[in-house]
């Protein structure tokens, strides 16, 4: 499961994180807090974010990620914290949290 560069649209990725940062030169609070990610891996895998989410934990030195269906969401109220937002429209919709510690 390699990346390669046909994943990338180079012209455009690089045109487009250069705006990104400049926007974490201008805030550089949120730069110490927050990354950017590719859903790339994602993609390869087949993960659909409109059918599935994910769910992160840590476990010593790795970060496990599991993927869900939706429909299976527990009904019940749960603490999470949201690590990745896709841009659907206008609007930001989590699509991969990490469940928080009881």
């Amino acid at each position: 499961m390699a990346v390669t560069a046909a994943d990338y649209d180079t012209k455009r990725d690089t045109e487009f994180l250069a705006e990104i940062a400049e926007v974490f030169r201008k805030h550089p609070e949120a730069a110490r807090k927050y990354g950017l990610a590719s859903f790339t891996l994602e993609r390869k895998m087949g993960v659909d974010y409109t059918q599935k989410y994910g769910v992160s934990r840590i476990e010593g030195d790795r970060i496990i990620t599991e993927f869900r269906l939706r429909e299976k969401i527990p009904p019940e109220a749960r603490m999470r914290i949201c690590v990745k937002y896709e841009l659907h429209g206008q609007d930001l919709e989590c699509v991969h949290w990490e469940e928080a510690q009881e």
